[in-house]
């Protein structure tokens, strides 16, 4: 894991991140041999004493122990690069994509820089997220009566807004992309990664990874609702 670390530091896995948590945030990697690690407890860590990195505090939630022997992550890390989205959110309020702070600065580190959002319904009955970057179709009229199983419906405005940040981060120029990591169960929240090609190569040729820490592209997870 140690090596594998250092190969994404070099290719700048870590670039986005304040530079005085990287630290910590690689000593969890190794403490839990995981590169993506997930809201929880975890065991604290023997090599740093986290308190004395106030910035960590972004990172944990401050729910107390009684042996202290432990932290809980209230979100994935690292932060600027993984994304929890709660597909039944988005489907009720789109909007709510950009309302991610991590999001929205790794964004502007992309290039963009997203204002004015909002949603309306066409003369169609069609579902549009509208920006100062473009106007995209989320949620088309004849979908909404194709499913009646509210988690696929879910799932499929998921994988339209996530396919909308793609195009987004196309169109300015930019080489990174969103993928998917995981789903948590059908109603359960979706995990996405922020990264480029040349880190979604290295993590396709290192083969001791498990699938679920396999970045997966988005056309290709979903291809089977997408229409």
């Amino acid at each position: 894991m140690k090596e594998i670390l250092n190969n994404l530091e070099a290719l700048g896995f870590y670039s986005y991140e304040n530079s005085t948590l990287v630290p910590i945030i690689q000593a969890l990697q190794l403490n839990n041999n995981s590169i993506w690690l997930r809201d929880g407890k975890y065991k604290r860590l023997n090599t740093l004493d986290i308190t004395s990195f106030p910035e960590a505090e972004e990172l944990m939630d401050n729910e107390p122990d009684e042996d202290d022997n432990f932290l809980y992550l209230y979100r994935p890390l690292p932060p600027h690069r993984c994304f929890t989205l709660d597909k039944e959110d988005l489907y009720e309020y789109p909007p709510m994509i950009f309302e991610d702070i991590y999001l929205c600065n790794s964004l502007s580190r992309c290039g963009v820089i997203i204002e004015d959002v909002d949603e309306y319904e066409d003369s169609e009955g069609n579902s549009h997220l509208i920006t100062n970057v473009g106007d995209f179709l989320i949620c088309p009229y004849e979908f909404r009566t194709s499913y009646t199983q509210n988690y696929l419906k879910w799932r499929v405005v998921t994988a339209r807004i996530l396919l909308m940040l793609n195009l987004i981060l196309s169109q300015a120029d930019s080489d990174a992309r969103f993928y998917l990591l995981s789903e948590e169960g059908k109603e359960g929240d979706t995990i996405v990664v922020l990264i480029n090609p040349p880190m979604f190569k290295f993590f396709q040729d290192i083969s001791e990874l498990e699938n679920q820490d396999l970045p997966k592209p988005i056309e290709k997870y979903f291809e089977s609702i997408l229409f």
